[in-house]
């Protein structure tokens, strides 16, 4: 059972919003860092909020399965793909985080792989609060 063209656009606008707020991240992070630093900064950005655009085409995929299987089976289907994201950010924040103690990377790394990770609950409250009515 396809979700419809109403989930396609979802997921485009929230991609789009998501990649809106990365850049924003990363011009502030130009401001703030004025030295070669904002490069790994950058860099820290980018990664996770690929991961970000991996995950929402990922939800996209998980409810497309679960609506094709029965109501109990699409629940766990959709907890377990759930927990499956929450551990691949966490092994993506463990990876950065050992990747930071490197004196070439450092914290701005770090820091930009935590802001990165934000643009994607930040993308979801910003279009439910900026809603298109029909």
């Amino acid at each position: 059972m396809d979700p419809g063209p109403s989930m396609d656009l979802y997921v485009k606008r929230m991609s789009w919003v998501v990649c809106i707020i990365s850049l924003t991240i990363v011009g502030g992070g130009v401001i703030f860092y004025r030295s070669p630093a904002v490069l790994v900064f950058a860099l820290g950005v980018v990664l996770t909020a690929m991961l970000n655009l991996l995950k929402i085409r990922w939800i996209r995929h998980s409810i497309e399965k679960a609506t094709e299987m029965e109501a109990a089976y699409g629940h766990m289907y959709i907890r377990g793909q759930g927990m499956l994201r929450m551990f691949l950010t966490l092994g993506v924040l463990v990876g950065v985080g050992f990747l930071s103690q490197l004196d070439v990377f450092g914290l701005p790394l770090l820091m930009g792989a935590v802001l990165g990770l934000l643009t994607m609950p930040v993308a979801a409250y910003s279009m439910a609060l900026f809603k298109s009515k029909p």
